[in-house]
C-alpha cells in the first residue's frame, strides 16, 4: 500500500485521507482503486466522477462509476469477485471523438514540422548574409535554436511517448528523461523572448540607442536559468509523483516551470510597453528616424508576446460545452504547436531588413544570369562571325571555277551577287 500511496499524486492524497475518521451512518469506505479516489459513499447509492486524464486513449469529460451496496459494501465483479469500478465510458470513444483526437494529434506533428523547416530557413538567412549581423539577430539566432531543438523534441515525444500507451504504462527512465529536456527547452523559448525584450529595453530606455551591450549574460539568462526549474520540477517528480512518464496534468507540479515563463512574459509585455511609451515620445519630440526604426522592432516582439503567452492564461479553462471545448483544443494547439512558425515570420520573414537583403539578392542573381546569357550569346556570335568569315573565300573561289567553266561568261549581275552575299558576310 505505501508503494502505491507515492506512485502519484491521486495516490498519495488518497492515501492520507484514508487515515482520516469517516462520518457515522451506513456507507462504503473511501478507497483508492488504482486509478481514481472514491469518497465515503452511503448505502444503496451510485458515485461518480470524471474519468482520468493521464491516459491517452480515457475522455476525460467521460464519467468513472462505482456502486455502493445496501449493505455498505463496494460492488464486486461477478467474474473476479473483486471490488470493481466501472471505467467503460472512459475510453468508449465516438466516432467523431476519435477523429478529433486524430485531427489534433496531427495537427501538432505538422505545427511542429512546418515550424522546424522555417526556422532552419530562417537560421540560414541569418547566417548567409553577413549584412544582417547585429546584435539583435544574434538574440534572434539563440531563439531561433531553441525553437528548433524544443519542436525537435516534441515530435519524439508526441511519437515514441504520447502514441505509445505501452511505453507510458512501463514508465522507463528514457520517456522521463525527455520529459526534463521538453521542460527545459520550453522555458529557453519564453526566456530567450525575454532576452529581446531586455536588449530593446536596455537599448532604447537605458543606454539611448548605444548599440553595443554585453551579450554574455543573455547567453547565462536564456540557456543557464531555465535549467533550475525544470531541475526542480524533474527532482520533485521523480521523488512523489513518478507516473505515467511524468505526462498527467493534474499536480501542481507544472506551475515550478509554468510560474518562471508567466513571470518573464510578465517582465517582458512591461519592457515592451514601457519602450513603446519612450519610442512614441521621443518620435513625437524629434520625429527621429532612428526612432522610427526601433518602433518596426519592437512591434514585433510586442505582437509575439501576447500571442505567445495566452495559453498560459486560459489553459485552465477548457469550457463544458463540446463545441466550444473543441474549439479551445483547435486554438491551444495552434498555440502550443505552431509558435516556430509564428517567431520565424514575424522575426524573420516579416522583417524589413531581411526582405531587402533578399531582394537584393534576387536582382544580383537576375544581373548575374543575365551577364552569362549575354556572355554566351556573344560567344556563339563570334564564332558564327569566324565561321563564316572563313566560309567566304571559299564561295568566291567556287564562283571563279564556274566562271572558269563557263569560258568567261561572267556576268555583272553574277557580280553584284557576289558582292552582295561578300557584304552580308562582315556586316
Amino acid at each position: 500500500m505505501q508503494r502505491r500511496c507515492f506512485h502519484s499524486e491521486s495516490s498519495f492524497v488518497c492515501c492520507v485521507w484514508l487515515y482520516v475518521a469517516g462520518g457515522a451512518g451506513l456507507y462504503c469506505n473511501r478507497t483508492w482503486d488504482g486509478w481514481l479516489c472514491w469518497d465515503d459513499t452511503p448505502a444503496g447509492t451510485v458515485t461518480w466522477q470524471n474519468c482520468p486524464n493521464y491516459f491517452p486513449d480515457f475522455d476525460s469529460t467521460e464519467k468513472a462509476t462505482k456502486i455502493c451496496s445496501e449493505s455498505g459494501q463496494w460492488f464486486r465483479h461477478p467474474d473476479t469477485n473483486r471490488t470493481w469500478s466501472n471505467y467503460t465510458l472512459c475510453n468508449f470513444h465516438t466516432t467523431g471523438k476519435l477523429k478529433m483526437a486524430y485531427i489534433l494529434y496531427y495537427m501538432a506533428i505538422v505545427g511542429h514540422a512546418l515550424s522546424i523547416a522555417s526556422l532552419l530557413i530562417s537560421l540560414a538567412i541569418f547566417f548567409y548574409f553577413r549584412n544582417l549581423s547585429c546584435q539583435r539577430i544574434t538574440l534572434h539566432k539563440n531563439l531561433f535554436v531553441s525553437y528548433v531543438l524544443n519542436s525537435a523534441l516534441t515530435l519524439i515525444y508526441l511519437i515514441a511517448v504520447v502514441n505509445n500507451p505501452d511505453v507510458v504504462g512501463r514508465n522507463p527512465v528514457g520517456c522521463k528523461v525527455l520529459h526534463f529536456f521538453h521542460m527545459y527547452m520550453l522555458g529557453c523559448n519564453y526566456f530567450w523572448m525575454l532576452c529581446e525584450g531586455i536588449y530593446l529595453h536596455t537599448l532604447i530606455v537605458v543606454a539611448v540607442f548605444a548599440e553595443e551591450q554585453h551579450l554574455h549574460w543573455y547567453y547565462l539568462l536564456g540557456w543557464g536559468f531555465p535549467l533550475v526549474p525544470a531541475s526542480i520540477h524533474a527532482v520533485a517528480r521523480k521523488k512523489y509523483f513518478d507516473d505515467n512518464c511524468w505526462m498527467s496534468v493534474e499536480t501542481h507540479l507544472l506551475y515550478v516551470v509554468h510560474g518562471p515563463i508567466m513571470a518573464a512574459l510578465l517582465v517582458n509585455l512591461f519592457f515592451l510597453l514601457n519602450i513603446v511609451r519612450v519610442l512614441v515620445t521621443k518620435l513625437r519630440d524629434t520625429h527621429r528616424a532612428e526612432s522610427n526604426m526601433y518602433m518596426k522592432a519592437v512591434r514585433a516582439t510586442l505582437i509575439l508576446v501576447p500571442l505567445l503567452g495566452i495559453q498560459f492564461v486560459i489553459f485552465p479553462w477548457r469550457p463544458e460545452n463540446r463545441l466550444a471545448g473543441e474549439v479551445y483544443d483547435y486554438i491551444m494547439h495552434i498555440l502550443m504547436h505552431y509558435q516556430g512558425l509564428l517567431v520565424a515570420t514575424i522575426f524573420c520573414f516579416f522583417n524589413g531588413e531581411v526582405q531587402a537583403a533578399l531582394k537584393r539578392q534576387w536582382i544580383q542573381y537576375k544581373a548575374q544570369w543575365g551577364q552569362r546569357r549575354r556572355d554566351h550569346c556573344s560567344m556563339r556570335s563570334t564564332s558564327y562571325t569566324a565561321t563564316s568569315i572563313t566560309e567566304v573565300p571559299a564561295f568566291m573561289y567556287h564562283h571563279d571555277c564556274n566562271s572558269e567553266h563557263l569560258n568567261g561568261r561572267h556576268t555583272s549581275e553574277d557580280s553584284e551577287l557576289v558582292a552582295l552575299k561578300t557584304g552580308e558576310t562582315y556586316a
